[in-house]
């Protein structure tokens, strides 16, 4: 299957590299079926999650663990069970929405809604953590201090 996605022009695809978000993202609960695409070939750490309901709706997701070394997600066991995790988390990847501004360090992380990702079923769920510490408007060049 092909779709013209936002950032990449014409993309094949197979049934078996669809991402299904169970409930959507909040705020696009109407889209469940993505692709992730890198950026960079072989570099998982910032993708395109392209839409396959409407080619025009992508998100920049970024890996929090190269942002915030001590990144912390937890899932409930409902989040666990809807997404088929086993208790030691495996294949569970896990993403966050990056909002780019003109500046990068003025680009943005939601840190409080990350989307977890069953890597071998691709079910997906967006979660929301409860660490106070995290906000749902991270600035990237803040976020680059701190870890320097």
């Amino acid at each position: 299957m092909n779709i013209e996605a936002k950032y990449f022009g014409n993309v094949t695809y197979d049934n078996d590299d669809v991402i299904q978000i169970l409930n959507g993202l909040f705020g696009f609960e109407e889209y469940s079926q993505y692709l992730c695409i890198p950026f960079q070939e072989d570099d998982s750490a910032m993708l395109s999650l392209q839409s396959l309901d409407d080619e025009n709706l992508s998100f920049v997701l970024m890996d929090p663990f190269t942002l915030v070394s001590d990144y912390a997600l937890t899932l409930s066991a409902q989040d666990k069970k809807e997404l088929e995790i086993n208790d030691n988390n495996d294949n569970l990847a896990c993403y966050v929405i990056c909002v780019i501004r003109d500046s990068v360090a003025a680009s943005t992380v939601n840190l409080k809604a990350p989307l977890a990702i069953n890597t071998v079923s691709n079910k997906a769920k967006q979660i929301m953590l409860e660490n106070t510490e995290y906000t749902f408007r991270h600035e990237l060049g803040g976020l680059m201090k701190k870890e320097d």
